[in-house]
């Protein structure tokens, strides 16, 4: 088993164009309606992934992998895996 990285973001903390460019990734990959079963195999050195969206009025869990994630999707995985490099790097 590989080690786990997580990233918590309150988008009230970040600057405006940074909140919007996630709102607009959240809302560009239909998050909302993406499945949210947690996956059952798992591909050796593959990253695997669970994101929560948190609006305060829904709550809404994606599990998935390099392999599985969904084209529509991987935008913000791409986002959210730059920014986790962003904090690593900043300590």
């Amino acid at each position: 088993m590989g080690r786990t990285i997580s990233l918590n973001i309150n988008l009230d903390d970040l600057p405006a164009d940074q909140a919007a460019d996630l709102r607009r990734l959240i809302d560009e990959s239909d998050f909302i309606n993406l499945d949210d079963a947690p996956l059952k195999k798992h591909t050796p050195d593959q990253f695997r992934y669970t994101i929560t969206v948190d609006t305060g009025k829904f709550q809404h869990t994606v599990h998935t992998s390099d392999s599985s994630a969904p084209e529509t999707l991987r935008p913000l995985l791409h986002d959210l895996l730059e920014r986790t490099r962003t904090k690593e790097r900043s300590g």
